[in-house]
């Protein structure tokens, strides 16, 4: 079984599917096997032809495409020690603290050791 992303005409990932290679003729559409040297691919996501590469969408305004082909922010990734979020406004990583709210959108879980979604 493989991945397998469906591309549209502005080579932007409209869907992603796993099946056996040889049935991915039975699907409608044109899609591209996501492998190691593709990269991962999303639904959103852009695929560079000329690169053979999936591109995930723009996390935020000021980010550049690095050579790589994963965006980065101007003043440089973030640190590794500890868990940081981007802020555009001000153009710098924010440390956030276990217990303190991420996006609004999720919370620190003590006991997993990780941010888990607001229910």
């Amino acid at each position: 079984m493989s991945k397998y992303a469906k591309i549209n005409s502005e080579n932007i990932v409209e869907n992603v599917i796993i099946c056996d290679d040889s049935q991915i003729f039975l699907f409608d559409g044109n899609y591209i096997k996501v492998t190691s040297d593709t990269r991962d691919a999303n639904i959103g996501c852009e695929y560079n032809v000329s690169h053979n590469k999936f591109i995930s969408a723009k996390p935020y305004p000021s980010w550049v495409l690095g050579e790589d082909f994963i965006w980065h922010a101007p003043n440089g990734d973030s640190p590794e020690d500890g868990d940081y979020e981007w802020n555009e406004e001000l153009q710098q990583w924010n440390n956030l603290e276990p217990g303190v709210l991420k996006d609004q959108t999720h919370r620190w879980d003590v006991e997993l050791q990780e941010w888990v979604p607001l229910s």
